[in-house]
């Protein structure tokens, strides 16, 4: 009984602890893409070794089994979409025609991190200097963010000397056209160039320092990885 009564206290701290404040005001009044960002768990394992994804989990990610639930209805998508806008200040048009097509995505079954940026042509030698975690989905260039209300699912960077290195793979309920057209504007209203192509199965909106590959998955998400250099 007196083992029972003295670890008590403990379990009252601990719960105190876990249980956090889910009515806190500024958590609800901050941005929901940096929300989404800063609030998924931080991960220790980066090569989740732990976790078995078949063969398939990314450095410095979660599995999809351990990703929180989010909403994908179609209520969902349109206020995605209704955020995007505001975001770009006004409607937004189709993107352009892809101006080429090969048959061989260039992030065909690469499943890290460190991968993505070195297969995107982006990350060079410092593709092996990144530091894993979600934050560096808030991190990204202003021109560049991950679609209003997308789910991260892995993120890294760095801020190394000469290694100014972002790159986010996030999934959005949003359709693959929706999202292209999305980057195609931001980067045009970013002052940076922009061109549409299709790699295999990727629409890639791409310009000097940046590259965004989207795809659609077997669940029916649109799944983006989306790399910056030196932005």
């Amino acid at each position: 009984m007196r083992a029972h009564l003295l670890s008590l206290p403990l379990l009252l701290l601990l719960s105190g602890c876990w249980g956090g404040n889910d009515d806190d005001p500024a958590r609800d009044a901050r941005d929901p893409v940096a929300a989404a960002a800063l609030d998924d768990p931080l991960l220790t394992d980066p090569d989740l070794t732990s976790q078995n994804r078949g063969n398939a989990a990314l450095d410095g990610g979660i599995p999809d089994g351990a990703v929180p639930a989010f909403k994908r209805s179609s209520e969902e998508v349109t206020a995605a979409k209704a955020d995007a806008e505001r975001l770009l200040r006004g409607p937004i048009a189709a993107a352009p025609d892809p101006g080429g097509s090969t048959g061989t995505a260039r992030l065909a079954d690469v499943v890290t991190i460190g991968g993505l940026a070195k297969a995107s042509g982006l990350g060079g030698a410092c593709s092996g200097r990144i530091e894993y975690g979600f934050v560096w989905a808030a991190r990204l260039p202003a021109a560049l963010p991950v679609y209003p209300r997308g789910h991260a699912l892995a993120a890294g960077g760095s801020d190394q000397e000469g290694c100014k290195l972002r790159v986010v793979r996030f999934v959005t309920p949003v359709e693959v056209g929706d999202v292209a057209s999305f980057y195609y504007a931001s980067a045009r209203a970013g002052k940076l160039p922009a061109e549409l192509s299709h790699e295999g199965d990727d629409t890639v909106v791409a310009g000097k320092g940046y590259a965004a590959f989207a795809r659609k998955r077997a669940d029916g998400l649109t799944e983006v990885d989306l790399v910056t250099s030196g932005l």
